[in-house]
């Protein structure tokens, strides 16, 4: 069964933030790069939620390398068979998760 993946203002907002960069710094082709990575980290976690490691900070929490600029951060719903993208962020960010 496919899992539902929801995306919080936080992680949209994150995303968003890097997107504007790589607009400003780069060309319409890595947005599509990251884009694709991201579509691929999102089929992984459908396959196997659980394969990425817990977060640090909070293990209800798992990480996702993207790429090696980009990460995300996630939790899973078993209940609801959901998946909730809790932010999105460059690596040389200061961790929150």
């Amino acid at each position: 069964m496919a899992l539902k993946f929801i995306w919080t203002s936080q992680a949209v907002k994150g995303f968003n933030k890097v997107v504007d960069y790589l607009e400003a710094k780069w060309t319409a082709k890595e947005i599509l790069n990251l884009e694709n990575k991201i579509q691929q980290v999102i089929n992984q976690i459908n396959l196997n939620p659980e394969q990425f490691p817990k977060s640090e900070r909070n293990t209800a929490l798992y990480k996702a390398i993207v790429d090696k600029n980009n990460y995300l951060v996630y939790r899973i719903d078993k209940e609801f068979d959901i998946i909730t993208i809790i932010n999105f962020r460059g690596t040389k960010q200061k961790p929150k998760h």
